[in-house]
């Protein structure tokens, strides 16, 4: 006499499979979402100065230069340098170009370098005198950042 043993061998049922086929492809695809999600917002930063406020006080050889504006960027801003005509200056210190005969002195009150948070506004004051400047000029003050960016503001010397 033959005995035949029958093993029964219990599997998944394809319809758990497929529950769990489709449970893990979309864990990965939001696991790969939220990494390139992490990418693109490390390259989209940017900073961006709005030089709003530009004015200048005083007269008769002597002004202060007033620079005020926001932040409008995502990222963080830092001023770096300041050029008044193209020429850096230093805070505290008196910065003097002599070309053409013509020699100035210009002070920055602002410590460098100057923070400025997204969405924060900054303010810059500057103390210029000297024969290099004139009532009814024109200067041109350019704020420099950490990332190379420049910020350029005309300036009339009442």
């Amino acid at each position: 006499m033959t005995t035949t043993i029958i093993h029964k061998r219990r599997a998944v049922s394809p319809v758990i499979a497929t529950v769990i086929l489709i449970a893990v492809a979309v864990a990965l695809g939001i696991a790969v979402a939220f990494w390139a999600s992490g990418l693109t917002s490390s390259f989209s930063k940017y900073e961006k100065l709005g030089v709003s406020t530009q004015y200048a006080t005083g007269s008769g050889g002597s002004w202060t230069v007033h620079l005020g504006g926001q932040n409008t960027g995502s990222s963080d801003a830092s001023i770096t340098q300041i050029q008044v005509n193209g020429i850096p200056i230093s805070p505290g210190n008196i910065t003097s170009d002599c070309n053409s005969k013509s020699c100035y002195p210009v002070s920055l009150t602002a410590p460098l370098p100057l923070s400025v948070p997204s969405g924060s506004s900054f303010n810059v004051t500057m103390s210029i005198s000297g024969s290099g400047f004139a009532d009814g000029q024109t200067i041109q003050v350019t704020i420099i950042t950490a990332a190379g960016n420049n910020y350029p503001a005309s300036v009339v010397l009442p």
